[in-house]
């Protein structure tokens, strides 16, 4: 017995040894950028791509402000003149950032990155670290910069990799887009600006960037007798209205929303795909929480009704077109502030063109599970599977589509963090059982192991998406009050000390810095939360 149990042991730890080689291997093979510089004036910056079999191919010049593609020969020229700086996985792009009144460059590479997992050919990759090389030599780096890079090193930032040979996965697609789009969704794209100034020097940045994700990847492998599905959990962050906990709330002009994301329970079997997207954002009016203690919920409108309709309805007119038929699904509470914002919520809803055929269910989630009683949750089930059990989900094999999803349930609290998560597992764990039977696994005792690993995924997934938003993990979800209390206090410090500075390094890597220096302080200065983000376009 003793030796048996021993060999069990051996054989997993050279399957957990195996797999760690594995992974290194394929970061190895992918860590195929160096990069270069010349220290005598002009100071000037080269980028390299090995090819599969080692070859030099093409470099990339930056030399005063310019970007030059460099052939082999070339390359070979100038190259006597360069120190190697370092190595790197990718490159996100370059970055412009305005400090006092001149506009600096940074090239921005990624140093290093830890394997999600496979899907198919392509690898997923969760960015680790970043390093930002200065285009004009700055030895001193200022504090915007290191800002951004505690945010691209945060952990909730995802690129994918494939062979050459192989068809690129893109990541900002959901399964049943991919099958119908080429391009990539801009709101799931957030390293968008720094592709602007190589795509200007007419550089192919298909071939020399990444494309990066915020969100969060969850992935695990199941073996069903001689097979081996891959189940995922995506939630992709869009950058239209993006920013921290309570410098951004609500709707835009545009109709974007804080907190917009669009999460994926797909599955992977052979050639088949089974996919369900869910959405959350936050309520699609104009409000805030300028006061923000621990435990407060100081919630105001800062626009009238008749102000807030047109953004209302443009958001739900996006919705449809993105996703098509939607059921809202609103978790918000009865106590002061939530109960305001919901009946506004409610009566905005009831007045507008999309009453109809959007239907709303209002479910007070506290009130309604108390003391962590998630029973009555199966109230709120009754009242919207129906439908959302209509809508579907995506279903193919190979290039043949056999399902396609007709719409999405919408759902929100107040930070479209916990509650809605809560909410949004507990649909996704109902349709796992219909996603299997269409990849036709039927057996009670593998649905269930898809069960569990789900429920783990989509805990993760929460403290995923509470980490960019909030600064902490997610509360709930089986944890302990005293887990949950110290989370709380962590998020309140985090919403006090650190959201202004997190929210300037999310503004500068998805708008660049386009102001003087001092204006933008300014601008910020005399400008509102809500005012600064209420115009952000794509």
């Amino acid at each position: 017995m003793y030796q048996t149990g021993t060999r069990l042991r051996d054989i997993r730890s050279n399957y957990h040894r195996t797999l760690k080689e594995m992974e290194s291997s394929v970061l190895m093979a992918l860590r195929n950028f160096r990069v270069y510089h010349k220290l005598s004036p002009p100071y000037s910056v080269l980028l390299e791509k090995k090819s599969k079999d080692g070859k030099r191919d093409e470099t990339l010049l930056f030399e005063s402000g310019a970007i030059a593609v460099l052939n082999a020969d070339e390359t070979e020229q100038v190259m006597k003149n360069y120190l190697k700086a370092m190595d790197a996985y990718g490159c996100l792009g370059v970055l412009p950032i305005t400090i006092g009144d001149e506009t600096l460059l940074y090239l921005v590479v990624v140093t290093n990155s830890s394997s999600i997992g496979k899907i198919g050919d392509a690898e997923i990759f969760r960015i680790t670290n970043t390093n930002f090389i200065s285009l004009r030599n700055c030895l001193q780096e200022d504090d915007k910069i290191s800002e951004i890079r505690k945010l691209l090193n945060s952990g909730t930032f995802y690129f994918s990799w494939s062979p050459a040979s192989s068809i690129q996965f893109d990541l900002s697609l959901c399964a049943q887009k991919a099958t119908k789009a080429t391009d990539t969704d801009n709101r799931f794209f957030w390293n968008r600006a720094l592709h602007v100034l190589p795509k200007r020097y007419g550089v192919d940045v298909d071939n020399w960037l990444i494309k990066v994700m915020c969100g969060g990847v969850e992935m695990r492998t199941v073996y069903a007798a001689n097979r081996s599905a891959k189940a995922c959990l995506i939630s992709r962050l869009s950058c239209e209205r993006a920013g921290t906990r309570f410098n951004v709330r609500g709707v835009n002009d545009d109709g974007h929303v804080a907190n917009f994301v669009e999460t994926e329970q797909v599955i992977y079997l052979d050639d088949k795909i089974s996919s369900l997207v869910q959405v959350r954002g936050s309520v699609p009016l104009f409000w805030e929480q300028p006061g923000f203690q621990m435990g407060s919920h100081k919630i105001r409108m800062s626009r009238g009704y008749e102000a807030s309709a047109p953004a209302f309805d443009r958001h739900l007119n996006q919705l449809k077109e993105l996703y098509g038929n939607q059921t809202l699904i609103n978790l918000l509470g009865s106590k002061e502030g939530e109960h305001m914002l919901s009946q506004q919520y409610i009566n905005h809803h009831r007045a507008s063109p999309h009453h109809e055929d959007i239907p709303m269910e209002s479910f007070d989630y506290h009130s309604e599970c108390r003391g962590g009683n998630l029973k009555n949750l199966d109230k709120l089930k009754r009242r919207i599977l129906p439908r959302l059990l209509q809508f579907s989900f995506f279903g193919c094999d190979g290039s043949r589509i056999d399902l396609n999803q007709s719409g999405t349930g919408r759902t929100n609290c107040v930070d479209c963090l916990d509650r809605t998560n809560s909410v949004q597992s507990i649909i996704g764990l109902e349709l796992v059982a219909k996603q299997l039977e269409y990849l036709d696994i039927t057996s009670k005792q593998l649905v269930s192991r898809f069960q569990e690993l789900y429920k783990q995924m989509w805990i993760n997934n929460g403290d995923h998406i509470s980490r960019i938003y909030a600064g902490t993990g997610a509360l709930g979800g089986g944890r302990s009050k005293a887990s949950d209390a110290a989370r709380s206090a962590s998020r309140t410090v985090q919403n006090n000390f650190l959201d202004s500075s997190k929210q300037e390094a999310i503004d500068i890597l998805l708008l660049g810095s386009t102001l003087r220096g001092d204006i933008t302080d300014k601008a910020r200065a005399l400008l509102t939360p809500t005012s600064l983000h209420g115009t952000h376009t794509k």
